[in-house]
């Protein structure tokens, strides 16, 4: 390989780096933001006013910041390993996060319509 393709391939590497760092950053912000809203829930001190028979919804977005969690670290660790070889997404990738989005979006859609505000 010649300097110039070495070059080309080490920019291409660090450009995909950070565009995996971008993500596993997102995933982590929801993931926190889901457990955040989950705990004040549970603990009652929402605007509205929420009895405390509702701690079972705040649990439900507990652990969907839980398992948005699992899925960063999951995605961080087969994507940002070092001695990765770069390329294209395969669907035993993007499988685990497509299901993961879909579960986390269907409960909260779920939650939404047993207990609308």
């Amino acid at each position: 390989m010649t300097a110039d393709g070495e070059a080309a391939r080490r920019r291409q590497l660090a450009g995909a780096a950070l565009a995996d760092e971008r993500t596993d950053l997102a995933w982590n912000r929801c993931g926190l933001t889901l457990v955040a809203c989950g705990l004040v829930i549970m603990r009652g001190l929402t605007l509205q006013n929420f009895p405390r028979t509702n701690v079972a919804v705040g649990a439900v977005i507990l652990g969907l910041g839980v398992v948005s969690y699992v899925v960063a670290a999951w995605h961080a660790r087969r994507r940002l390993a070092p001695d990765r070889v770069l390329r294209a997404p395969t669907r035993s990738d993007l499988l685990p996060v497509a299901i993961a989005v879909t579960a986390i979006g269907f409960a909260a859609f779920v939650l939404g319509l047993l207990f609308p505000a």
